[in-house]
């Protein structure tokens, strides 16, 4: 087996792990966003350009 041959196979390996390693991180920085944001004052979030009804969507997507 040559070291190219190796590698490829190193890298099928981990793929699965980091897929679920970064959905897991992307979920949790969707949880803390929002967290953060359901506790702004609505005068805060008028201020950013964000109603409390597009937290959810800002959270996850970053942009209203």
């Amino acid at each position: 087996m040559t070291e190219t041959e190796r590698v490829l196979i190193s890298a099928r390996e981990w793929r699965l792990p980091l897929t679920l390693l970064a959905r897991l991180l992307r979920r949790w920085r969707h949880r803390r966003d929002r967290r953060h944001l359901e506790t702004m004052p609505d005068f805060m979030l008028k201020d950013i350009g964000i109603s409390r009804s597009e937290i959810d969507y800002v959270a996850a997507h970053g942009e209203t």
